[in-house]
């Protein structure tokens, strides 16, 4: 992604009014990457989606292979193999991958490649077959062909987007054909489609008919005066850019030469400086065009350092689950590994990674992926806690008190107390994120009417809504994957799960379980999404359906005296299976991790399990409330040393158990 000069240059003192990126630390990511995501891959470029409503992902390989990965899996399959028509290696390769808006009915695909023999840039369309599984490697219809002068440089982002109703565009980002400062100066001659962004509409609705695409007329030289392909000039090396898939805005990252690295927001006819600029700064390559009010300059930049030398460029954060501020930028640095936001012109360092950044991934959720060059898919996860009221990402220590509706709560960041009444005597707690600011919400369910009450976080504002009957057990949780609770239980008379999605306020009716059952839900597949789970206690077997793909799995595990819990106890962001016994105090722990039993003698007959993150290393820890006492004993999974502490009455409802992890 970098190359450096060996040619020292002056640099004039005429620089653009953008100042260099000072990075706050982050006092505790906001997220978790998902290490075990995909490994094992062969030079990964880059992560993206179909947008078909199939939740798939694709891994581009350097040499040439896009792999698969279906929702809810961690394995991969090949789409498209076409190895021997690329050279890779360096900056070289299978580049880019864009799928056709329409991909979901006409099956087509682009990519973007440098060929063997020559080197040059090659942007293909492919066709998918066998029902969009697989893509035809004797479907290719070749675009563009661009020659590159040297091997670096070679850009390779595609993709689309609508900028007229019914127009499709194909942008594409070209580097300045490599070396070293432009030694052709292509980046600023508007004849050459070399360190461009370029603009066509692929026509796909005539097959292999000639032309293969047209000219938008916008474009700027659509009439003449210069390559009719540009949209915008003056690019080094964009690696990486992306639309805000919100605002259709594109943010590009270019990797500087000796001294800086850029992001600009790309928009049509603008000049964004190469070779006469890097960032802010004249090069002295061409001192006499040294005047910023000729050229665009970048939203931010930074200084590289030993650590820092190559920019990759990342995504406007739009998910739905709330892993990360909506609207921040995404990046990082390809040498140092670090992962940044930018945020409302604030730049924080996330968090610092071990991977070689070569791209990051969107999915068609809108969450991110962290695509590493030595082999390596991670996942962006939003963190969460069960009874987490203040948002430090550790469990609270709390508890309902039944009698009078109050709710105490241990802050464990402050280590202070909260008390507030919520609700009336005989109502059923229901702690859960609602309103999707990763903070607890005192909430309750009133069985006499049927009634969720709600106390919002975010504003202490009160919301009330009949969802059930008397009978229905409450089982909240985010079962649509847009980061808030929903409103859900479960009719053990008719075995019937009613969910009431706060993402489009549909109800999802989903016969689960019978009379018997105990309601165990929870994310079992890891894809950020509540799975309905059941365990039932005659066979000890549990059901869980999982939400990824549909699928139905059981296992048996457990004895019909024991208790299910719930709990992340490995730390693979996957519910485990887990049981108490009451009358041995053994826990027992089926990992999801491998699938290992994990055994723990901690509790007496007349405990709770209330697991929970108490210690804030993402694995939820062995825990027991005893009502005797009110006290609490607390297995840190951090350390191994027990946390010991009396607070609520023999009548109260710890909040840790009837918040699922």
């Amino acid at each position: 992604m970098r190359s450096r000069s060996i040619i020292s240059v002056f640099v004039f003192v005429v620089v653009f009014a953008v100042s260099s990126v000072i990075f706050a630390q982050s006092s505790a990511p906001p997220f978790r990457l998902d290490q075990n995501f995909i490994s094992g891959l062969s030079s990964p470029l880059l992560a993206t989606h179909a947008g078909d409503g199939t939740h798939r992902l694709f891994i581009v390989e350097r040499g040439g292979v896009i792999k698969v990965v279906q929702p809810g899996s961690r394995t991969t399959s090949n789409f498209l193999t076409i190895t021997s028509r690329i050279v890779s290696g360096g900056e070289r390769g299978l580049l880019g991958l864009a799928f056709h808006p329409n991909f979901a009915s006409n099956g087509y695909f682009f990519v973007n490649y440098t060929r063997t023999g020559d080197g040059a840039t090659v942007v293909s369309r492919f066709k998918a077959i066998n029902g969009n599984t697989v893509g035809d490697p004797n479907s290719e219809r070749i675009l563009l062909t661009i020659s590159q002068p040297f091997t670096n440089h070679n850009g390779g982002m595609i993709g689309f987007r609508e900028d007229r109703p019914g127009e499709y565009n194909l942008y594409i980002g070209t580097g300045d054909g490599g070396s070293a400062n432009d030694p052709g100066n292509r980046a600023q001659n508007v004849n050459e489609r070399l360190g461009k962004f370029l603009r066509i509409t692929p026509d796909v609705s005539i097959g292999d008919a000639d032309p293969i695409y047209t000219i938008p007329s916008d474009n700027p030289y659509a009439s003449g005066g210069g390559a009719a392909e540009i949209y915008a000039v003056g690019l080094r090396n964009p690696w990486r850019w992306s639309f805000d898939r919100e605002t259709g805005q594109i943010w590009a990252a270019d990797v500087g030469q000796d001294a800086i690295e850029e992001v600009s927001l790309i928009d049509l006819a603008k000049n964004y400086g190469w070779r006469v600029y890097e960032g802010n700064q004249c090069t002295g390559l061409d001192p006499g065009l040294c005047n910023p009010a000729n050229f665009e300059p970048p939203i931010f930049q930074y200084t590289q350092t030993s650590a820092r030398c190559s920019i990759t460029g990342g995504y406007v954060y739009r998910g739905v689950q709330n892993a990360l501020p909506r609207g921040a930028y995404i990046y990082g640095d390809y040498c140092s590994g670090e992962i940044f936001k930018y945020d409302n012109g604030q730049h924080t360092l996330l968090t610092d990674t071990n991977r070689n950044i070569s791209s990051f991934g969107e999915g068609e959720n809108g969450e991110l992926y962290v695509v590493g060059l030595g082999g390596t898919v991670d996942r962006i996860m939003g963190n969460r806690t069960s009874a987490d009221f203040d948002g430090d990402l550790r469990t609270d220590v709390s508890v309902f008190r039944p009698s009078d509706a109050y709710w105490y709560m241990i802050n464990s960041g402050s280590q202070t107390s909260t008390v507030r009444q919520f609700g009336a005597p005989g109502d059923i707690p229901v702690t859960e994120d609602y309103d999707g600011d990763l903070k607890a919400d005192s909430a309750v369910f009133r069985p006499s009417n049927g009634t969720w009450y709600m106390l919002r976080s975010t504003d202490f504002t009160y919301t009330a809504g009949p969802f059930g009957s008397g009978t229905d057990i409450p089982v909240p949780g985010d079962f649509d994957g847009d980061g808030k609770a929903d409103m859900t239980v479960y009719r053990p008379s008719s075995g019937v799960w009613y969910s009431f999605r706060s993402s489009d306020f549909q109800v999802t009716i989903t016969t689960f379980g019978i009379s018997e059952d105990i309601p165990v839900a929870g994310d079992y597949d890891g894809d950020g999404t509540m799975d309905i789970a059941v365990w039932r206690p005659s066979t000890g077997v549990w059901y869980i359906r999982h939400s990824s793909n549909g699928s139905v799995t059981g296992a048996l595990f457990g004895l019909s005296t024991d208790r299910p819990v719930t709990g992340d106890m490995d730390g693979d962001l996957k519910n485990d299976i887990i049981i108490y016994r009451p009358n041995t105090g053994y826990w027992y722990i089926l990992r999801s991790s491998d699938q290992t039993v994990q055994t723990r003698l901690w509790g007496i007959s007349e405990d709770i399990p209330v697991t929970g993150d108490y210690d804030g290393d993402f694995r939820d820890d062995i825990a027991v409330f005893r009502p005797s006492t009110g006290a609490w004993y607390i297995l840190q999974s951090s350390n191994g040393t027990m946390q010991a502490l009396q607070f609520g009455l023999p009548t109260d409802i710890p909040l840790p158990s009837v918040d699922t992890p």
